[in-house]
């Protein structure tokens, strides 16, 4: 049996196209730490400074936001 490279790259192509799977872009960073109402983040790398930033909402259901 001879593999022929076209049909191995067709039949993955053909399986990767019906997995159904979708990405989302994020941003994400790790909070360094929590002092007097100064939130330090590290890997913001999109973050630009002094642009507002929103982050995921309180256990009460209260957004927070931040200057960059």
């Amino acid at each position: 049996m001879q593999l022929n490279p076209a049909e191995i790259s067709e039949l993955i192509k053909s399986r990767i196209e019906g997995l159904g799977v979708s990405a989302n872009i994020r941003n994400e960073g790790t909070v360094v730490s929590v002092t007097d109402g100064i939130v330090r983040v590290h890997g913001l790398s999109d973050a630009m400074q002094g642009e507002m930033l929103e982050f995921p909402p309180s256990p009460d259901g209260q957004p927070s936001y931040g200057l960059a």
